[in-house]
């Protein structure tokens, strides 16, 4: 009888440790991943140095930094839905992507 019941207490244990973790991430509220809003930018080497630009589909420059490392994460998370242009400009080099944030 002791055997059984100390069976149980641990699987209750082993239960209630198990749903507790799968409801708590160290304290912080579950979001759904960002990933979705992530550019992810990686270059040649050739090209660290250069400037990237990021344009609204007005035309119009949103912000401008120098690429310091060969990747880049540009997060769109906190822009307004629409189509974005990606430029890489060093020298007479120069590169172009799209985004559409949704």
């Amino acid at each position: 009888m002791k055997i059984t019941l100390k069976f149980l207490f641990v699987s209750l244990l082993f239960l209630s440790t198990g749903l507790y973790a799968s409801t708590s991430t160290n304290g912080h509220d579950i979001e759904p991943p960002k990933a979705k809003n992530l550019f992810v930018l990686k270059t040649q080497k050739d090209l660290v140095g250069a400037q990237v630009e990021i344009y609204n589909s007005k035309g119009e420059l949103i912000t401008s930094q120098s690429l310091q490392k060969r990747k880049m994460i540009i997060d769109f998370g906190d822009a307004m839905f629409g189509m974005y242009t990606i430029k890489i400009v060093k020298g007479s080099s120069k590169k172009e992507f799209q985004y559409m944030k949704k």
